[in-house]
């Protein structure tokens, strides 16, 4: 009877260890992890199998792993799991292992989930574009992995019948919203007088909420702003508006406008006198070019221009892989996200996927170039990020400094 027991607790013990085999060999076959597209010539899932590290499971990006950014992912990443398995003691005796996975539609994700969970994956670190992140999110948000999205811009990480952010939600980057945080900074700093003209045109919501927040923010600020909210039918909607406002001294003026709505504006203002200053609320656009002295705000261009952290990280990666990241600004954001999900690793005092879930939103010290940022409970993005400000000077968007803007003070 007794070698029967034996039997049957041997067979327990096999088929267990065979589900899990077979499980981390078919998320080997669908991560996309083989021996041509790793970032070196280790076996990526050894320590998953053995038991020694965590697996961070990583979705790749729109233009899929063999891109430059895909590849400029990997490495980086690589060499943040490089830095924790050099050091004497890791992190509790234990690694942590990125595995790049290549989900390729909305209708894999259940699939995938049910794997990662069984594989005890407790992060999901997302480049993917904004519907599959969307149906990502929906599926992880109340009940784990947590999913941290690697832009989050267009992403809305709070539980509307809560007012805090979902659980296993988090972002980088703060809402789309935050340039009209970012705008209300820049535009009260343009003049001593404190007035300024917010137009728009309420025939797009979205553009509308942002004047509406805007005009808001202004105020609270204590600067007088004159609200120009019209339904424009025609580039030339605003300009006897603009007439008006100038005539009253409202010299700034900032745009929720399309590019070439806000170049009329601009050149209705340009008539008058050469004080106004308009600000528009969209990205670069070469249509805007000829408007000299048009201010905007942009939340890439700091990185994008960062000589010195595009350097920090070429130097990094070729160190550790003999290699160059061909675009180092990704390559920069994927390392500041895998130093994110180490970070909670190392503060959280279990692995299940709710300590590390609290873990990630409390996170500080994360190096992004030249910005070290530190995550906001309140909202599980970082505490603050800095928006690039950019005027146009012969043709050309030049700097102009830069703002800083709190993630807790931004609508989502």
């Amino acid at each position: 009877m007794r070698d029967e027991t034996k039997k049957i607790s041997r067979l327990k013990i096999f088929f267990s260890l065979f589900t899990i085999a077979f499980l981390v060999a078919m998320t080997q076959l669908s991560s996309g992890m083989t021996p041509a597209h790793a970032a070196d010539d280790d076996d990526p899932l050894l320590g998953v199998r053995e038991g020694w590290a965590w697996p961070v499971v990583v979705i790749q990006p729109p233009e899929g792993w063999d891109s430059e950014a895909g590849t400029s992912i990997k490495y980086a990443m690589r060499a943040a799991e490089r830095e924790i398995s050099i050091q004497r003691e890791a992190i509790r005796g234990r690694e942590v292992t990125f595995m790049f996975s290549d989900v390729n539609s909305i209708a894999e994700l259940p699939s995938r989930l049910a794997t990662w969970r069984a594989m005890k994956v407790s992060v999901i670190i997302s480049f993917a574009d904004s519907e599959l992140n969307l149906h990502l999110a929906e599926l992880c948000r109340s009940s784990g992995p947590s999913v941290i999205l690697a832009a989050g811009e267009d992403a809305s990480l709070m539980n509307p019948q809560t007012g805090a952010p979902y659980q296993y939600l988090f972002a980088l980057d703060l809402p789309y919203y935050a340039r009209a945080n970012a705008l209300a900074i820049a535009a009260k700093r343009e003049r001593p007088e404190k007035k300024a003209a917010v137009i728009t045109d309420i025939l797009s919501e979205k553009l509308a909420r942002g004047a509406e927040l805007n005009v808001e923010l202004l105020r609270t600020s204590g600067v007088d702003v004159l609200d120009l909210s019209l339904a424009a039918y025609r580039q030339d909607q605003f300009t006897p508006q603009v007439a008006d406002a100038i005539e009253g001294g409202y010299h700034v003026f900032t745009c929720w406008l399309d590019a070439m709505a806000t170049l009329s504006i601009w050149r209705s203002a340009a008539r008058r006198d050469d004080l106004s200053v308009v600000f528009y609320s969209g990205n670069q656009h070469k249509i805007l070019l000829d408007a000299t002295g048009v201010v905007l705000v942009d939340k890439d261009v700091l990185l994008e221009r960062d000589e010195k952290g595009k350097h920090d990280i070429i130097i990094k990666i070729r160190d550790y892989f003999d290699r160059e990241p061909g675009d180092p600004v990704v390559a920069a954001r994927a390392y500041t996200l895998a130093r994110w999900a180490i970070g909670a690793y190392i503060a959280s005092d279990s692995e299940t996927n709710e300590r590390l879930s609290r873990a990630l939103g409390e996170v500080t010290d994360i190096p992004l170039m030249d910005e070290i940022l530190s995550i906001d409970s309140r909202t599980h993005r970082p505490k603050s990020r800095k928006f690039g400000v950019l005027r146009i000077t012969n043709r050309t968007y030049e700097s102009s400094g830069s703002v800083e803007v709190f993630s807790v003070d931004v609508v989502e």
